[in-house]
């Protein structure tokens, strides 16, 4: 809570934050685009899970063991595609959040170029070199090489498609059709099935058939996705790529994180693969591609959870809307928390029947359900974790995003076994990826205190020379600040030209619009908003408000709108209108046969604003209307 005065008017009190924005849409739009991202990530390693399902009960433990060694092949694939989608979809949203069509358009072709190029790279590569790939990865002789080698050789066929299909579903999700990206995962997961049935069972193809199964799986899912860019629904458009390979690599650096997550997890697999060889069995092997399994299937909640934020944040931090932020990483932590936890309670209690599904049995049954309990125990704070890198990413901190995926995905985890495996065992290698989340966290947490420490010490000498150079409140965050605030990192310049600010909170009736008009007023009467302006804002939100209310919300379960307004230093008045209504341009609509004394604050809003600017993203309405300062 701070003072804010204007010349002319009496000072007012104006509250900003999470505590008192309207959280409504956000939550709502939160819970929708959580399932479908949970489910994006599920697709870059659901192929390999329902093989290491069926090769467990088809196969034997054998071929799990092959599957497991060639898993970090194939998170080499998903990393490829992770890098690409997290950084082009974040980007993304925050030049949505900046309203730059054109930019959104140049990442959408200049990543789609990319990722057709690396596919096709990983494709032909492991094709050819499948062999010495499998003998890399530690499968140097007999029957285990011979598997490996096979399984790799098949699965590679589609290392293209596993590419492109993680990119194409983030900008489904991104182009208001998430429910596409649903469709072509039950198409994917049902052709797998089948075509695996079909190639071990009635052509006896072996492991080479199940990963040339699954690659094809891939393909039709990729397909499926590519349905909506030749719709009428699609707003994104290609455009020649050349001119803009230049934003390549800043798609590369805001996706690094993702990709040092997909590199260190190989590198953490190859060495637990090595070690359990050394002190334990391949029983302990298999267990581990057992786990694997089980891990992707965890990591697409936690993984889906940072998606989704990564997505909002990233249109937040465009619009510079500290509270929108902040309200995003509460409902992100929220929801992924009883999710993980959920989640974390089922499969611990039911852990022998989880292995059971994998076809395990014996030793590798034994070792499979202490992996198994041991893991679950990281799930929530993998969770944490997750959500601050995904946010890091979507806010620009590629330095923060970098060290949290590194530390949480591998290295501490990798330190911790090889100190215990000697001692303890395969349990040295069980309990290292609850150890090397929480070490990340609580590194997370100490340094987020101690450089908020120091940001505050040297921001309150800038304070002071500020109010005294200008006579104003000098921007800063929050000076009584939760963990939450402190592990924001937003920049200095952050709303730094922002006066004051305020969120309303409007129910989709009438009686609510109107008294939602009223307090507009009231606020812009309190920060000595002339006298036009005063009049005009309250009225156009009546007007745009009232017109979601009687037209927009037909086929919304649960409607609302958000409204919010922005007074910056330089006197431009902001209003910024969002509802989850039908798709409707109110700049759109044709007033020339209308009553002429209708929509009046539509048709003034049409003359003399610096702007009036709309689009229709994750499923949301935004309206941005500017008003500059009166003379």
């Amino acid at each position: 809570m701070g003072m804010v005065g204007n010349a002319g008017a009496p000072p007012v009190v104006v509250q900003s934050g999470a505590a008192t924005e309207n959280n409504s849409l956000i939550k709502r739009t939160f819970g929708k685009y959580l399932a479908m991202s949970i489910l994006i990530t599920l697709s870059a390693t659901l192929g390999m899970m329902i093989d290491n399902v069926i090769a467990g009960n088809l196969l034997g433990s054998g071929a799990v063991a092959a599957i497991g060694m060639s898993l970090s092949v194939f998170m080499l694939f998903s990393g490829c595609a992770g890098i690409i989608e997290t950084g082009a979809v974040a980007l993304c949203a925050r030049a949505l959040g900046n309203r730059d069509a054109q930019r959104v358009n140049a990442l959408f072709s200049v990543s789609l170029l990319a990722a057709l190029c690396a596919g096709v790279v990983l494709s032909v590569g492991g094709v050819v070199a499948a062999d010495a790939l499998a003998t890399l990865l530690g499968a140097t002789t007999g029957q285990l090489h011979a598997d490996t080698a096979a399984y790799l050789s098949g699965i590679c066929m589609g290392a293209f498609a596993v590419v492109l299909l993680q990119l194409l579903m983030g900008f489904t999700r991104l182009d208001n059709a998430p429910q596409l990206g649903m469709v072509a995962i039950i198409g994917m997961s049902v052709c797998d099935v089948a075509f695996n049935l079909v190639a071990v069972c009635v052509l006896g193809l072996g492991l080479w058939g199940m990963g040339a199964a699954t690659a094809l799986a891939y393909c039709v899912a990729v397909a499926i996705c590519c349905t909506h860019f030749a719709s009428k629904r699609n707003t994104l458009r290609l455009v020649n790529p050349l001119p803009h390979l230049g934003k390549l690599s800043s798609v590369l650096k805001v996706g690094l994180p993702d990709s040092l997550t997909r590199v260190t997890v190989m590198l953490r697999t190859f060495t637990f693969n090595w070690l359990l060889l050394v002190v334990a069995s391949g029983a302990a092997v298999a267990a581990l591609s057992m786990l694997s399994s089980v891990n992707s299937f965890a990591s697409s909640v936690t993984i889906g959870v940072g998606q989704t934020a990564t997505l909002l944040c990233g249109i937040f931090f465009g619009e510079e809307d500290r509270a929108a932020l902040k309200a995003t990483l509460r409902t992100g932590l929220r929801m992924g928390l009883m999710l993980s936890c959920a989640l974390c309670v089922a499969v611990f209690v039911f852990a022998p029947q989880v292995v059971g599904l994998f076809g395990l049995d014996g030793e590798a049954a034994a070792f499979g359900v202490v992996a198994v309990r041991a893991f679950m125990l990281c799930v929530p704070i993998d969770l944490i974790n997750q959500l601050f890198v995904s946010y890091y990413q979507s806010t620009g901190n590629v330095r923060a995003a970098s060290a949290i995926a590194v530390g949480q995905s591998g290295l501490f985890a990798v330190l911790f076994a090889l100190c215990t495996v000697w001692t303890w065992g395969a349990v040295g290698v069980w309990m290292s990826f609850l150890v090397g989340e929480a070490i990340t966290l609580a590194l997370q947490v100490v340094v987020a205190c101690v450089l908020w420490k120091r940001r505050r010490a040297k921001a309150g000498s800038v304070d002071v020379a500020s109010t005294l150079a200008t006579g104003l409140p000098a921007p800063a965050g929050p000076v009584r600040a939760s963990l939450l605030d402190k592990m924001m990192y937003l920049p200095e310049a952050f709303q730094v030209d922002w006066l004051a600010d305020q969120a309303f909170s409007c129910k989709p009736n009438i009686e609510s619009v109107v008294e939602c008009s009223r307090n507009v007023a009231a606020w812009c009467q309190a920060q000595g908003i002339d006298g036009r302006r005063a009049y005009l804002i309250p009225l156009a939100v009546e007007e745009m408000a009232s017109n979601a209310v009687e037209y927009g919300f037909a086929k919304t379960k649960h409607p609302a709108i958000d409204v919010k307004l922005i007074l910056k230093r330089d006197g431009t008045l902001m209003l910024r209108m969002r509802d989850n209504g039908a798709p409707f341009n109110p700049m759109d609509l044709d007033l020339s046969a209308a009553d002429p004394y209708s929509a009046v604050g539509i048709r003034m809003l049409r003359q003399g604003v610096r702007g009036v600017e709309y689009q229709n993203t994750v499923g949301l309405n935004n309206v941005v209307v500017t008003l500059s300062a009166s003379a």
